[in-house]
């Protein structure tokens, strides 16, 4: 026995990496949580205890067993932003639930660059690129999670919800991203700029949604330019001592099993909880104050079957890049269908925002050329205002349109192709 402790002693030198266990993929979980009230003198209920321990639940999510269609979606739930749950509300016969195993993914995605996030205890760690392969040989032992913008190549995977197919919603689709871990992981409490519809391919989900009436008194840090936010209370260890409000503010929830879609409406307070092998999906589009019906009366959507692969969303994927699809930058309309993007449901858009948009759709040799934000949004804004308006954006010339897009994007002259080819 002695002799086996000088073995130990080399052995704990020589390994200086972590040892690394699989995760516990269970989905067996009680939600909402069971209240209990604290049985210490002084110390608040549901101190130090997840989010959703404070007080009980005022609810479920609204939730429906058929698809609404897209008229009536708006009218009685995009238009107020009222949440709302859609139990087996995705095709099931697509190739994200029928062929989608790990094996499958290695073998035909495994080459695509992908942001992974590492999550800690009270920390959250930068993404790091890295190829799809990698993230699914080791996110089963791993503190990883992927959040990414679908890659081109697995869009076609992937179906539109029938109610988004017309109208407002699919001329304003933002973006499709997909999310995946070994379960185990949170989010923090937060808001989106986009609507978006969260559908869940593998594993389970946990929702916990406030009113945006309470994000005041949830210690919210808003980003004014890309109308995002996050609450800087721990939701897995909140500190009722600081955060007292929380005992009074109402909340609901919902689980989400595969199949079943949630409408998190923009700028709604929510947080995520995931178990079990973890995957899916969200189609994001941008809030607007009114509705066009276009080619909704002619869609058939009990038969009409359409994937992400149909759609030219604003955001796409290059080199594992996060970007501005610029595919379509040659015809000046693009850039106008992207302010009106921009703008969102707000009166003005103002030229920060347009800053952030420019730096993600500029190319290298825009890059190259120093051209500034200010000097491409000085064209558009001819009255020097510091924002356009919605009639503004209407009203941008041809001409205008092109002379910034050539700005953000341009080309080589042949001049200066020459130059290049002989150096």
């Amino acid at each position: 026995m002695l002799r086996s402790v000088p073995f130990l002693l080399s052995f704990a030198a020589l390994c200086t990496c972590d040892i690394l266990f699989p995760k516990d993929t269970s989905i067996d979980f009680e939600f909402p949580p069971k209240f209990k009230r604290s049985n210490i003198a002084g110390l608040p209920d549901g101190h130090l205890r997840p989010l959703g321990w404070q007080k009980p639940a005022e609810g479920e999510v609204t939730a429906v067993d058929e698809i609404p269609d897209p008229v009536t979606f708006w009218e009685t739930y995009v238009k107020d932003k009222v949440p709302l749950v859609i139990r087996n509300g995705v095709n099931k016969s697509s190739e994200c639930f029928t062929e989608w195993d790990d094996k499958y993914l290695k073998s035909e995605y495994g080459h695509i660059d992908i942001d992974v996030i590492q999550k800690k205890p009270g920390d959250r760690i930068e993404p790091e690129v890295m190829s799809f392969k990698r993230f699914l040989l080791r996110y089963n032992l791993e503190d990883w999670y992927l959040v990414n913008t679908i890659p081109e190549e697995m869009l076609h995977g992937i179906p539109l919800m029938n109610c988004l197919m017309c109208g407002t919603f699919f001329e304003h689709l933002q973006e499709a991203e997909m999310w995946m871990s070994s379960g185990g992981t949170s989010s923090n409490l937060h808001y989106d700029a986009d609507h978006n519809m969260h559908c869940l391919v593998d594993g389970r989900k946990d929702f916990i949604m406030y009113d945006p009436k309470h994000k005041e008194h949830l210690r919210f840090e808003d980003n004014e330019h890309d109308l995002t936010g996050h609450s800087k209370i721990d939701a897995e260890m909140v500190n009722m001592f600081e955060n007292p409000r929380l005992a009074k503010i109402s909340w609901k929830w919902t689980t989400l099993e595969p199949g079943d879609c949630i409408f998190i409406p923009a700028g709604h307070l929510h947080q995520v909880r995931s178990y079990g092998r973890s995957f899916s999906f969200t189609t994001l589009w941008t809030p607007t104050q009114a509705f066009n019906e276009t080619g909704c009366s002619d869609l058939d959507v009990s038969s009409h079957i359409r994937s992400l692969a149909d759609i030219d969303f604003v955001w796409k994927l290059y080199d594992g890049k996060r970007l501005i699809n610029t595919d379509k930058y040659d015809d000046p309309e693009t850039l106008r269908h992207h302010l009106m993007s921009l703008l969102r449901e707000d009166a003005k858009l103002p030229r920060e925002r347009f800053y952030s948009y420019f730096e993600s759709a500029q190319n290298d040799l825009s890059r190259e050329k120093e051209t500034t934000p200010h000097a491409a949004f000085r064209q558009l804004d001819n009255k020097k205002k510091n924002y356009l308006t919605a009639r503004n954006i209407k009203d941008l010339t041809e001409a205008q349109l092109k002379r910034v897009a050539d700005m953000i994007r341009p080309e080589l002259t042949e001049e200066e192709r020459i130059l290049r080819e002989e150096l």
